[in-house]
């Protein structure tokens, strides 16, 4: 980590503090020293980010004659959180690391570290406990999450929603929570619906979490007035097309739907595919 944050080689750790609280100067969530060397960690779950008024609350703390970091970590995309953060609080620099690089490290340094068994252990300890407070797709998990798709144009961008998705091989959607019913966490497979049936499911390669992901459409930069709030915005595989025509059936146009892959790819409709999801999941008692 120090290594991410600092130009400089880190040498031998001197101190680890943990939690540590001086009035008037906040509690940090972790504080390495190391040589001339000073971080403070002020570590996130979610998409939260800190305020500049809490990250100036650490200036005080580091010791003159050491090169001060404050790094800050949070499941953000670098590109989410780096507009967001200052450069520097207090005169301090500031840096960004996203819990997925800090899962990189720890996977690195477990597997060619060069540590002992023990450590070894330990780090994969670590490991599992990270994966588990992050916000993850499940890897098992053969459920679609199907939408409808607009064909209209929007905003005079030349561009549809099913454009986006067939073009651009990209698609986003507000993080759920809130009334909308989006989901809160990103599916593996996404299904799209338009010109009245299912037309392709995507495999989600890759997500990241914007306020305004419209605007790395190119034709869509600055032109909806869309609320700004977080979005999950993902990045497609190639598109698996089911062998026969499969409608929309006992859903309306814009509801959106859970289904098994499986039983999307083998059923007549939609609605037929959600509703012999449902009884399989009954059946084996899950929620």
């Amino acid at each position: 980590m120090l290594a991410d944050v600092f130009d400089t080689p880190a040498g031998e750790i001197d101190a680890v503090r943990l939690q540590e609280v001086i009035p008037g100067a906040g509690r940090t969530d972790v504080e390495i020293e190391a040589g001339d060397l000073h971080l403070i960690v002020e570590a996130k779950r979610g998409w939260n980010l800190p305020s500049s008024d809490q990250l100036e609350l650490y200036a005080p703390r580091f010791a003159p004659g050491r090169q001060p970091v404050i790094g800050v970590i949070s499941e953000c995309s670098a590109e989410f959180a780096d507009p967001r953060l200052p450069a520097q609080a207090g005169g301090v620099p500031v840096d960004y690391l996203p819990w997925s690089r800090v899962v990189q490290i720890v996977r690195d340094v477990a597997e060619t570290g060069g540590v002992g068994h023990a450590e070894k252990r330990l780090l994969r300890e670590l490991l599992r406990y990270l994966k588990g407070v992050m916000t993850l797709q499940d890897p098992t998990s053969n459920m679609v999450y199907v939408v409808s798709l607009g064909a209209a144009e929007l905003f005079g961008s030349g561009l549809s929603f099913a454009d986006i998705v067939t073009e651009l091989n990209v698609y986003f959607h507000p993080v759920g929570g809130g009334r909308g019913g989006w989901p809160k966490t990103p599916p593996n497979y996404l299904g799209f619906r338009f010109h009245g049936r299912l037309q392709r499911i995507c495999h989600v390669e890759s997500y990241d979490v914007l306020l305004r992901p419209w605007d790395t459409v190119p034709a869509l930069q600055g032109k909806p007035d869309w609320p700004e709030q977080q979005h999950f915005l993902y990045h497609l595989g190639p598109p698996i097309a089911p062998a026969q025509e499969v409608k929309g059936g006992k859903v309306t146009r814009s509801l959106r739907v859970w289904a098994a892959l499986d039983l999307l790819l083998t059923s007549e409709t939609v609605s037929e595919a959600r509703d012999r999801t449902r009884e399989r999941i009954e059946a084996v008692g899950a929620r």
